[in-house]
Order: structure tokens, then sequence, then C-alpha cells
């Protein structure tokens, strides 16, 4: 018989997911603010360019998920 690694619930799978896409979402947001560019973001079903700034500041409205960690 072979040991097998417990598997994580669909919920921390789903929670560790959101944290990756939030920190790719703030990394890309850092890159945009170095280079002076806009970001290309979907919400609601449209495309939009928005600024970097603009972008982190709409982040820091919403409510962090439960047991995200944040770098303050």
């Amino acid at each position: 018989m072979s040991a097998l690694a417990p598997t994580p619930s669909a919920s921390s799978t789903a929670q560790a997911a959101l944290a990756a896409l939030t920190r790719a979402g703030l990394r890309a947001a850092e890159d945009a603010k170095r280079s002076d560019t806009y970001m290309v973001v979907a919400e609601n079903g449209k495309v939009l360019h928005i600024s970097p700034q603009e972008f982190l500041h709409g982040r820091k409205e919403q409510p962090s998920p439960p047991n995200a960690k944040t770098s303050d």
C-alpha cells in the first residue's frame, strides 16, 4: 500500500487560486507603474484601460478574502 497525501479541499484550493491571482494583479500593476503604461483589465464583461494607480486604488476598496496574507 502507498501512502497518499491528503488532497486540499475545493474551498482551500479556490482560496489559494484567488490569492495567486491577486498577487499576479499586484505585480502587473507594479510593472505598469514602473513602465508608465496603462493596464488592460476586464470588468463586468468590458475591456478597460486603467492606470496602475486606479487599479491599486480599486483593489484597496475591495474586502480581502478570508485568510488572505497582506504585505503591510
